[in-house]
């Protein structure tokens, strides 16, 4: 009796098992690996796609394709026209987005199908590029793998190192919608020679490109943001008494070992105010000049607290002009002043730009190296 069971319900768990009949032969599809969206002089949406060729006949082993459209989904219509396979869009790596295209308040609506679609990733990195995008599609380097995959290594190395941000299509639709916070993505520049991160771009609350924070920038920025995430290194200039050499400037580098973060959120006198703590626990890597450090070691934390601030009043400063909270401000002001938050929730980036953030680092030098 057990064993006729046993029989009955492998044959049940064979039947109810998930077929293979819309399965799709890997030379039969055309894999999208990096897509781009931007506008042309007459403000028309051009498409670009670019996939691997899975040919041996083929002495190109990509394929680049270029075409004005009204949407994504018409695009892969005109795509499937012209490209060998079958175009498939759960492989896409990168999304690109076009300076000139970001300067519209409205085109995010171009990305309905991204999240409307089953079959489209959300894992795509949200990356503007300043330039032409037919310049970087177009560009095959001798001496790097496949152009999206070396785009790809690209931004996540530089966001290990903290010098600029990786989101997510998905994350890039939360912040969309989020109040609290104005998006943020990598951006990039294609060269002469090679293609370079320039830092992060900021987007307004309607997603329109609002100015660039520059890699050094961007490390002030995600310590704010996240903490101590990945390999933080920090080169800040000092002032310190040594002789005129135009060669060796007064430098001090080190790493991070440790970021604590306590926001303290009031509203008064008709705007916010953000108190930050902000502790850090350093590590020296390089001293380009003379110093005591034995004695004078709270002298040098001194120092570097000094112009941690002065950097972060600049950054900071730099974002309320441009209408922006990159760093999530609203967030503590939703939390800890709701009443008074839920006046401004629609328009958040202008009530920030009028707050009073005061940023108060604290710095603990750990280590010094392994030289005297």
């Amino acid at each position: 009796m057990k064993r006729f069971m046993r029989i009955i319900l492998s044959f049940v768990l064979i039947v109810m098992l998930t077929g293979c009949t819309d399965r799709l032969n890997l030379e039969d599809a055309t894999l999208s690996l990096m897509v781009g969206l931007d506008l042309n002089e007459k403000n028309e949406l051009l498409v670009y796609m670019t996939s691997p060729v899975f040919s041996r006949e083929a002495k190109e082993k990509t394929e680049e394709f270029g075409l004005r459209a009204s949407s994504m989904r018409e695009a892969r219509m005109g795509f499937d026209e012209i490209v060998t396979a079958l175009t498939v869009s759960g492989k896409i790596q990168l999304i690109v987005l076009g300076k000139r295209l970001l300067q519209h308040p409205d085109w995010f609506r171009l990305l309905d199908v991204v999240f409307r679609d089953a079959k489209f990733t959300v894992n795509a990195r949200m990356v503007m590029l300043e330039g032409p995008l037919n310049e970087l599609f177009e560009y095959k380097p001798k001496d790097k793998p496949r152009l999206p995959l070396h785009l790809t290594k690209l931004i996540d190395t530089a966001n290990q190192r903290n010098l600029t941000v990786k989101t997510r299509a998905q994350e890039f639709h939360r912040q969309m919608f989020e109040k609290g916070m104005t998006p943020h993505i990598s951006e990039l520049k294609k060269t002469k020679h090679a293609v370079r991160v320039m830092g992060t771009a900021l987007l307004t609350q309607k997603g329109v490109y609002a100015g660039l924070v520059e890699p050094r920038d961007t490390i002030l920025l995600q310590m704010l943001l996240h903490g101590k995430q990945g390999e933080i290194s920090v080169t800040l200039p000092v002032k310190v008494q040594t002789d005129q050499n135009p060669i060796v400037k007064d430098r001090v580098s080190f790493f991070v070992k440790g970021v604590h973060k306590k926001v303290k959120t009031t509203y008064r006198d008709g705007t916010f105010h953000f108190d930050v703590q902000l502790k850090l626990r350093v590590s020296i890597s390089e001293r380009l000049f003379p110093f005591n450090m034995e004695k004078d070691y709270k002298k040098l934390e001194q120092m570097i607290a000094e112009q941690f601030h002065k950097d972060y009043a600049q950054l900071i400063k730099k974002c309320q002009e441009a209408k922006t909270d990159p760093f999530g401000f609203g967030l503590y002001a939703r939390a800890y002043e709701y009443e008074e938050w839920k006046k401004v929730q629609d328009d958040w980036p202008t009530a920030f730009a009028k707050a009073t953030v005061q940023l108060k680092p604290e710095v603990s030098i750990k280590g010094n190296g392994v030289v005297k």
